[in-house]
């Protein structure tokens, strides 16, 4: 039985080193479509909507970013929505935009929930305030370089473009549960979106930056169709390709701030994500079992044969390197002081996954609540003492 195990267990490792090199290449290739793509000389007129909610780490330097980006100002607007006036995160915003006085900025303060999901809540209000016809969906832990706009516009002188989503990376990693996260986003995650969009060729929408345009919006019927969803950034990207327009993935990698989350916060968090992946790719979910090789290379180890020992070895490391590298691509890196944490990585991403197929509730925004399929939020839940 040992043997057979260990055998399973190679060939499990093997598997997962393959589809993350496919992924890893996948990534590679949007990031350098991505380079060799112009920037747009031709500014077409952008909201800019930012959902707000409490401070995010990094959040006026990330706010201010997207005042300083290389756009004219009168093409561009943002509009900030949030509940109450109270949020922390209305004065970051009003102290970011009183130094930009020639960028447009509305403040949306409103409180009521139509929908089960917050954040739609806060897009809808928001989109009652644009003005133009691209609006991008932003959130507040996201930062931009100044060329950004330009670059996501371009895609739309295609007019069967719908919609645009990001890339992202986690920067700035301290605390041991962010760094643990960073790990999780940059290695794991990130090819693996990467891989959906150009090998499967599924729309994988991206909610941390959403360009779409307000034809495709109002094709599906407008952001409050996805109010009783909480995965709605990727139920967006499904109906708009639905609507026959084109989703597109773009290689520009914009960066979030990760700093000093805690493992209990970067748990919930990614538990939660986890739920919602299973309950949207059915079958498709149980491929995320190739995502840790740690659990895979101990199975491979209960061999005694030392060829099948070696062999485990140099397939862990061809995993943990292709990672250095697929973090390289995106014009990031792999730190030499996380690599002794990518153990600990591999068997918190275990978890993940086991969480997500056992877990029925989840907790968002301090409230937890059930979800059914496609993600629907069916209301409050009495959080059971052991999901944490």
């Amino acid at each position: 039985m040992t043997t057979w195990l260990a055998v399973g267990g190679l060939l499990a490792l093997g598997a997962a080193v393959a589809v993350y090199a496919m992924s890893a290449v996948s990534l590679r290739k949007l990031v350098l479509a991505a380079r060799s793509r112009r920037a747009s000389d031709v500014t077409p007129s952008v909201t800019i909507v930012k959902p707000l909610l409490g401070t995010d780490e990094g959040l006026e330097a990330n706010l201010e970013s997207f005042f300083r980006l290389d756009y004219p100002a009168d093409a561009y607007e943002v509009v900030f929505s949030m509940a109450s006036t109270d949020d922390p995160a209305a004065a970051v915003a009003r102290r970011v935009a009183d130094r930009h006085p020639s960028i447009r900025t509305t403040f949306v303060f409103d409180a009521r929930e139509p929908g089960g999901n917050a954040k739609v809540n806060r897009l809808e209000a928001a989109l009652r305030h644009a003005r133009f016809r691209l609006i991008l969906f932003s959130d507040g832990n996201v930062r931009v370089r100044p060329d950004f706009l330009r670059r996501a516009v371009a895609w739309f002188d295609d007019p069967n473009v719908g919609l645009v989503s990001h890339l992202f990376q986690a920067t700035g990693a301290q605390s041991l549960g962010s760094r643990l996260e960073a790990l999780y986003l940059n290695g794991c995650l990130q090819p693996g979106t990467a891989a959906i969009a150009h090998l499967l060729k599924m729309p994988c929408v991206v909610g941390k930056s959403i360009l779409i345009s307000r034809r495709a919006l109002d094709a599906i019927g407008g952001i409050s169709v996805l109010r009783d969803f909480l995965a709605e950034d990727y139920l967006l990207g499904r109906r708009v390709r639905r609507a026959g327009y084109e989703v597109r993935l773009s290689g520009d990698v914009l960066d979030t701030s990760e700093v000093r989350k805690s493992p209990k916060a970067a748990w919930a968090r990614h538990r939660r994500w986890a739920i919602m992946r299973r309950h949207l790719g059915g079958p498709l979910y149980t491929a995320e079992l190739l995502t840790s090789a740690l659990p895979w290379f101990g199975l491979a180890m209960l061999s005694s044969s030392p060829a099948i020992r070696i062999a485990a070895a140099a397939l862990l490391g061809a995993r943990w390197g292709l990672e250095a590298w697929a973090a390289a691509q995106a014009g990031g890196r792999l730190r030499l002081r996380d690599v002794p944490l990518l153990p600990l990585r591999d068997v918190a991403a275990a978890a993940v996954f086991w969480a997500g197929m056992t877990g029925r509730h989840v907790r968002w925004r301090g409230h937890p609540l059930r979800i059914g399929k496609q993600t629907r939020i069916l209301g409050s839940a009495a959080w059971p003492a052991a999901a944490g």
